[in-house]
């Protein structure tokens, strides 16, 4: 009778507190939340020019997180003050993740940016029409590959990519020119069509996507670069666009234009975040546009040679 009574009490010692342990464990599990933090990184293969973005230094970005269970819902978006590339930071209001959910982020940002963000949200953009040689007036547009965190893993890499393409004329003068090789102006032209875009438009934080631009015959780049044998880049940001084969490119050097018609019988499209490089020469006589056009892909630097017939 002691044994059975002994055996009992051991028996309900062992209930109890087997549920306290799955009592704590339940909360501890739900009650679980973290702080989210960014790390930042920019692929770029050089820097050629400073509007175009390789790494972040005292910069805003904008950063908004989308549950999938709809359980975050703010008014605007978050802030976040980079330093530098690598840096650690957390956004301002801070985030805190308790349950699954993916990061988004762009570049630059300002703080109440967006209204009722969400993952279809877009921000504001301008593509100028006309620049500088170095588009140095042109913003050069981020968005960062969305990026799956939880509440076990609430620090974000966020990796960002360029909105904009980058077109650069590699242009030098040939052996007979005769002159000082004076560039004034590059433009890009068609009497026939409007094949490219600038002006007033949005760009999509989850992937970079431009639309709303209005559609121009014309793109102009002026300054005052000397050109010599060994040749000097242009560098331009321009929106992605589909080109059209009447597209002509003219130079003025000397207070004298050269043009040729833009060789797009192979590029017929300018692509988002990648690098396009045109060799040109300039003989005094005519203007040459190279067999060889490079392609650089802006992330990474690699390059592919494609021949333009």
């Amino acid at each position: 009778m002691k044994k059975n009574y002994l055996l009992m009490i051991a028996l309900v010692a062992i209930v109890v507190l087997g549920a306290a342990c799955s009592k704590d464990e339940t909360s501890q599990e739900k009650d679980v939340t973290a702080n989210l933090k960014i790390t930042t990184n920019i692929s770029e293969a050089y820097q050629a020019t400073r509007s175009v973005v390789t790494s972040f230094s005292n910069s805003t970005i904008g950063v908004f997180v989308d549950y999938a269970s709809g359980i975050y819902n703010p008014t605007v978006n978050s802030i976040a003050n980079v330093t530098t590339g690598g840096s650690t930071v957390s956004p301002t209001p801070a985030i805190y993740i308790n349950a699954d959910a993916k990061v988004y982020a762009w570049y630059p940002a300002s703080e109440n940016e967006l209204e009722n963000p969400a993952s279809n949200s877009t921000k504001v953009i301008e593509v100028l029409g006309e620049d500088t040689f170095g588009s140095e007036s042109q913003i050069d547009y981020l968005w960062a590959t969305p990026t799956d965190v939880d509440k076990f893993t609430s620090s974000a890499n966020l990796a960002f990519n360029h909105a904009l393409t980058k077109v650069v004329f590699r242009i030098k003068i040939g052996e007979n020119f005769e002159g000082n090789g004076i560039l004034k102006e590059i433009l890009l032209s068609s009497d026939e069509t409007t094949p490219f875009l600038s002006g007033n438009g949005t760009m999509a934080i989850s992937d970079g996507g431009i639309s709303g631009l209005t559609p121009t015959n014309s793109l102009k780049y002026t300054g005052n670069e000397t050109i010599t044998t060994t040749g000097s880049d242009i560098i331009t940001l321009v929106a992605p666009v589909e080109l059209d084969d009447k597209t002509a490119i003219k130079f003025t050097i000397d207070d004298k234009v050269y043009s040729a018609l833009l060789p797009v019988s192979t590029i017929s499209t300018w692509v988002s975040g990648t690098s396009y490089t045109y060799n040109i020469t300039v003989d005094g006589v005519e203007l040459y546009i190279n067999n060889v056009v490079s392609i650089n892909d802006w992330s990474t630097g690699d390059s592919t040679d494609i021949d333009v017939k």
